[in-house]
């Protein structure tokens, strides 16, 4: 078998693994496999495109055109999904009826919107927001001037998308069967502030609605929630998450959970296949488990480390704590580690901005920020993730909600991280 190593995805991960090859000079033969036609792009910045906040070819991360693969010497096999990958014979193969051959293999397929199986989903006037083929037609609906819209999932990206539509002279109402705003990454006390804007926006907010049909109106859509009643209007987007794309993977070969398993090498169970990025399972370096972490960074150290590896160097990734900065509404929300793990919250609330520490006992567990102190949250997670690393935590005699940004966290900033 020749030297070779075949990337199956083309996203953050890709890139990095890509890079990570060549900058550890790894000569041999490099074949990047993917359903897409065109170079890599950032999904968390197509709500920004929708939005006329950024020009289509700055979505690209390594901008819009091949230059970046024909540098690095990468063969592409582009726009034909791959229907099977046989890790005990080292073969890929396409949808296009193409066989390729690896030594080593990286699964950076990442992940896709996910649609509930309802009647009406696959109507015109339903919406995603993931891809890039999503922006574009989301785009394309809002030029032809829509009143009204829904949008399903208090994410992340749900508020964006409210946010977005409202400053489109849409009249909007944000659904999601949970009971509150951001519910896996916000405190219940914080939830209740971001939904404060919402409204203040002009917004209407549903609860405890799970989506259960959609129907085509005269005038638009109609959405069924159930016990919770219906609603019109004339688009509707769905945004209440992603599953892993996993579909070519034989579960007899590789270990899969929610997503493919990997150790601190980023190798799956089998040691020349890899994964990286929002397919894969890696460490939470807070709770201890292998988790899904559906982070930028998370993936771009994931296929750094594993394209280091497949080089032939020895490199280890050990995890990641959960995080988010988002930025809607004139405000800026961070989510570090686990609101709802703790016993103990220690808030601080001022007009313009809300902190609350999350304490299990005294280890620092969670962080909710809202505001002008989120320039603080790089420091307090790597100080986080030192002491995990040690196998300890952050206690209260170490940080206060009150001590945001002075010396004592300096002190644990310093080298701490990757």
């Amino acid at each position: 078998m020749r030297n070779s190593v075949s990337i199956i995805g083309n996203g953050t991960a890709a890139l990095e693994a890509i890079q990570a090859l060549r900058n550890e000079n790894y000569q041999g033969e490099i074949n990047l496999i993917s359903d897409k036609e065109g170079p890599a792009y950032n999904p968390m910045l197509t709500s920004y495109y929708v939005a006329g906040r950024i020009d289509y070819d700055d979505l690209f991360f390594k901008g819009n055109n091949l230059d970046f693969y024909e540098q690095h010497q990468v063969k592409l096999h582009l726009g034909s999904p791959v229907v099977e990958l046989d890790a005990d014979k080292h073969l890929i193969r396409t949808e296009a009826g193409k066989t390729i051959e690896y030594d080593k293999c990286l699964i950076a397929t990442g992940a896709s919107p996910f649609i509930p199986k309802i009647a009406g989903a696959d109507l015109d006037n339903v919406y995603t927001m993931r891809t890039l083929e999503d922006a574009v037609k989301l785009k394309e609906a809002l030029k032809k001037s829509p009143q009204s819209a829904i949008v399903v999932g208090a994410s992340m990206v749900g508020i964006k998308l409210v946010e977005l539509l409202n400053d489109a002279g849409l009249h909007v109402t944000l659904a999601d069967q949970a009971s509150c705003m951001f519910p896996l990454s916000a405190s219940e006390g914080c939830s209740c502030v971001i939904e404060g804007l919402v409204t203040r926006k002009g917004a209407d907010l549903l609860f405890e609605a799970g989506l259960a049909g959609i129907e085509k109106t005269d005038s638009g859509i109609r959405a069924d929630f159930g016990t919770a009643g219906t609603l019109e209007a004339d688009i509707i987007v769905v945004c209440i998450g992603v599953r892993p794309n996993l579909g070519f993977v034989n579960r007899e070969q590789i270990d899969i959970d929610r997503g493919i398993l990997i150790n601190d090498h980023m190798q799956t169970s089998n040691q020349d296949v890899y994964a990286a990025g929002d397919v894969s399972q890696g460490m939470n370096l807070l709770t201890g488990k292998k988790e899904i972490i559906g982070l930028l960074a998370n993936a771009r150290y994931q296929g750094r480390t594993a394209g280091r590896n497949m080089a032939g160097t020895e490199d280890t990734y050990a995890g990641n704590i959960p995080h988010n900065i988002t930025h809607f509404m004139d405000v800026v929300f961070t989510g570090l580690g686990n609101v709802h793990l703790g016993n103990r919250n220690e808030i601080k609330q001022t007009e313009d901005s809300y902190v609350n520490l999350v304490w299990q006992d005294d280890r620092l567990v969670g962080v909710n920020i809202l505001g002008d102190s989120c320039q603080y949250i790089g420091i307090i997670k790597t100080a986080m993730e030192k002491e995990l690393l040690k196998g300890s935590y952050l206690d209260s005699s170490q940080l206060s909600s009150e001590k945001l940004g002075d010396d004592l966290l300096m002190k644990y900033y310093s080298g701490a991280g990757r």
